[in-house]
């Protein structure tokens, strides 16, 4: 099959992570596959099907193929209109019309979800919101990962002294949907309470004065590649994740427990698929049980341990095969 995804950008982020993930995993099977972005900087990630830059998204700049794939939501109604393939699809990893920074746009979120094509969705949480909402078919894929790239090295029986808690994410109002200000809270707690530990924090955009005023990280990793990400895990002993509903399922916590570290997280709905005992949990925006979570981690090495090895358990489930036979049966039908 020829298969084009139309990408609005590829700059840093875990949704273009993953769609360009099932990008190339789809063309290592024999499709021809390739990428239409209005903003084609990727050098944080090694993208190994064609990209084409476009000032657009029209009938000129779209190329035919057997399935388009829009995949954020202006991008959608441009690829309907061009009508340059026979199979359209609209693949969604959460609801804009939710996000902080585009909630703004509603018209535009529903004109792009009113749209008669088949709806690819990353959480079955996605489908309570859409159905009757919006017009179908559905097609729910599971999260997946490249489980290989997150190997940890070695055991490791206990958090480092003094221990490390990781926080990623952009910290900026537009972002408030991944809660990032209550994870630091979280951590400034702690350190109120005399602990000796560090925070290490990533994002896609730069330290911002906003968030010292809160807090200065002991480390702060700025649009990093797949590959900082990587080393970005094994230096920490926690990761804590502090998501709203908002978001979808975040590719960070798949990612930490691939790489054997301990999380914490919200309980969103995206999350309901994990088993209870792979992470510690608190209410969103709940920054005192955040941090009662990441201390229970921090004073109990067997538990650390635990959580650990049913990370580690549970990431390994995340199959990238079993999602790219999802897509061909998809694509295919």
């Amino acid at each position: 099959m020829r298969i084009v995804y139309v990408v609005e950008s590829l700059e840093v982020s875990g949704g273009v992570k993953i769609i360009l993930e099932h990008a190339d995993g789809l063309a290592s099977r024999g499709h021809d596959v390739s990428v239409v972005t209005r903003d084609a900087r990727h050098p944080w990630i090694d993208v190994k099907v064609p990209v084409t830059e476009v000032g657009q998204f029209d009938g000129t700049t779209l190329p035919p193929a057997d399935v388009h794939v829009a995949t954020w939501f202006p991008t959608v109604v441009p690829t309907v209109r061009a009508a340059k393939a026979p199979k359209i699809f609209h693949f969604s990893q959460g609801w804009e019309a939710i996000y902080p920074n585009t909630c703004d746009r509603r018209d535009e979120i529903d004109e792009a979800y009113a749209q008669p094509i088949p709806k690819i969705l990353s959480s079955a949480h996605l489908l309570k919101i859409f159905e009757g909402r919006y017009p179908g078919p559905y097609h729910v894929i599971p999260y997946t990962l490249k489980v290989e790239d997150y190997k940890p090295v070695g055991e490791k029986a206990a958090p480092n002294q003094p221990p490390v808690v990781g926080v990623v994410g952009p910290f900026e109002t537009s972002n408030r949907g991944k809660g990032i200000p209550f994870g630091l809270r979280a951590v400034n707690r702690l350190k109120a309470e005399g602990r000796a530990l560090r925070l290490h924090r990533a994002s896609q955009l730069p330290l911002s004065e906003e968030e010292r005023r809160l807090t200065v990280p002991d480390a702060y990793l700025h649009a990093a590649s797949v590959a900082g990400m990587v080393r970005f895990y094994r230096e920490i002993d926690v990761l804590l994740h502090p998501s709203f509903e908002a978001e979808g399922f975040p590719v960070p916590p798949g990612e930490a427990m691939a790489s054997g570290v301990p999380v914490v997280l919200t309980t969103i709905p995206s999350y309901d698929p994990l088993p209870r005992d792979v992470a510690g949990w608190a209410a969103p925006g709940d920054d005192a049980a955040m941090a009662r979570e990441v201390a229970r981690l921090l004073d109990d090495p067997q538990l650390w341990r635990a959580r650990r090895r049913r990370g580690l358990e549970v990431a390994a489930t995340f199959s990238m095969d079993e999602v790219l036979d999802r897509l061909e049966d998809i694509f295919r039908a």
